[in-house]
């Protein structure tokens, strides 16, 4: 099974997981990580510690919050040492709903893809304007 590893600043990673929990029920091969109180070289080995301990050998999807921030940059330096990693950038709670119900029926790469597009999808705008009846 691809495990997901949330990567972000403070305790959204926590959060976005405990959401999804209550939606779909108890989650396996999840891991939640914050940035928080870790340089990045510190983050890094954490994740490798826990990469390890957690037997997490049958493909890595990191969800991190901001592309180029400390947790993309652990995520990189993961993916340089590791094989079968793979990134997205920008984690909200449709990306990882998308991950939890949708990592059984596809490969790691097409998985990644998935995940990303299904986050972008649930991003919407709607003006207050336009629900008013004319």
């Amino acid at each position: 099974m691809i495990s997901g590893i949330l990567l972000t600043h403070g305790p959204i990673a926590t959060a976005i997981a405990k959401a999804a929990g209550s939606i779909l029920g108890k989650v396996d091969k999840i891991v939640t990580v914050s940035t928080s109180g870790f340089s990045l070289n510190g983050l890094v080995e954490k994740l490798e510690e826990l990469i390890i301990a957690e037997k997490l050998d049958q493909g890595i999807i990191f969800m991190t919050s901001l592309k180029g921030g400390t947790c993309w940059n652990a995520a990189v330096a993961i993916a340089r040492k590791f094989d079968r990693v793979e990134i997205v950038s920008g984690v909200n709670l449709n990306m990882f709903i998308s991950f939890v119900t949708k990592r059984s029926q596809f490969d790691l790469s097409e998985l990644a893809d998935i995940i990303m597009r299904d986050a972008i999808r649930g991003i919407d705008h709607v003006s207050a304007n336009s629900l008013k009846t004319k």
